[in-house]
């Protein structure tokens, strides 16, 4: 297990057990599966988006803080794990993945090796795309992969329009992808224009609770790409 996003928080906390316009148009009458196709588009039509994640289970808090584009992104993690606090930062560019957090949060959150995350502590490790962690450590931290975690699986109910945030938004109700439907989850979009995504609400029996809220669309996302970071092949994290 490597760093965490969305569906996979859900799943690991619960044990488990969280083009455009034209679509939405037609996303009433086509029902709720229609209705989110339209909004997975419209997300994936953008350049950029900020998203925050919130998820607890018990002692165990795990907040996100991300900004993602087409092709890079950053997302800053705040993992708590019965009153132990640690840290972890991704960014990804160019198909490369980098790593620097915590001891705490390299093995209790992003399950690598005890020994060697301690001395690679507030290190900046280099993953790339050929590696087989990679794609788990990038997931969500990307434009797409992000959109992706918003994919309810059936059966999915749509609901009545409602306010959120002073925003009159579409709802749709379903299950957290990845959960084998051991999650529900409820996914909120803007009612008016294109229907990008608002607010990802997902739980399960045993207390676990996720919310992802999405925000500040086509922000410039830019972030610093670290310089003579390790390769984690020299680690021996994995």
């Amino acid at each position: 297990m490597r760093a965490l996003h969305a569906s996979a928080v859900v799943r690991a906390l619960a044990v488990v057990a969280v083009s455009g316009y034209a679509a939405a148009a037609a996303s009433s009458a086509g029902g709720p599966s229609s209705m989110l196709s339209a909004i997975v588009a419209a997300g994936r039509a953008q350049h950029s988006v900020h998203y925050t994640l919130d998820a607890s289970f018990g002692t165990i808090r795990v907040l996100q803080v991300s900004d993602v584009g087409r092709t890079r992104g950053i997302q800053r993690i705040s993992f708590a794990k019965a009153g132990k606090h640690g840290m972890v930062t991704v960014v990804v560019a160019a198909r490369t993945a980098y790593i620097r957090g915590t001891a705490l949060a390299l093995t209790d959150y992003m399950g690598f090796k005890p020994a060697a995350a301690s001395k690679y502590a507030n290190v900046w490790v280099s993953i790339p795309a050929t590696n087989s962690d990679y794609s788990t450590v990038a997931a969500a931290v990307t434009l797409t992969s992000a959109i992706d975690e918003i994919k309810l699986v059936g059966p999915l109910v749509q609901a009545p329009d409602t306010t959120l945030h002073g925003r009159r938004v579409s709802v749709i109700n379903g299950a957290a992808p990845g959960t084998s439907g051991l999650a529900s989850a409820t996914l909120y979009a803007r009612a008016a224009g294109p229907p990008l995504p608002v607010e990802l609400v997902a739980s399960a029996a045993n207390g676990t609770r996720l919310t992802t809220k999405f925000s500040k669309w086509n922000a410039a996302v830019l972030p610093a790409v670290p310089r003579h970071a390790v390769p984690i092949a020299r680690t021996g994290l994995q």
